[in-house]
């Protein structure tokens, strides 16, 4: 499984936000989020996976803590999206 660093805190919340939300963005480990889901889209081979396919798997983590992390995955070209959907959801596979 590829891992991925961690979002500096600073970077996942407003700087006018309050100290309960800065005390929770530095408790957040944004690469191991990021290196789950990218693990079960090159898991899911050509077949591609949906965010709530996901989520499915992993009921115990927030909905934000899965359903963001595809952006970045996309930005850093490790992931795309052929257009098509499955129960609603877009559909991602990893580049190869």
């Amino acid at each position: 499984m590829e891992l991925f660093e961690d979002t500096p805190s600073y970077k996942l919340v407003r700087a006018d936000a309050p100290y309960t939300s800065k005390e929770a963005a530095e408790s957040v480990s944004s690469g191991k989020m990021l290196s789950l889901v990218y693990a079960e889209v090159v898991n899911a081979g050509t077949l591609g996976i949906t965010t709530k396919e996901i989520r499915g798997k992993y009921p115990f983590y927030p909905y934000s803590s899965i359903t963001a992390r595809p952006a970045t995955l996309q930005q850093q070209g490790k992931i795309y999206y052929e257009g098509d959907k499955r129960d609603g959801c877009r559909v991602m596979r990893a580049t190869k």
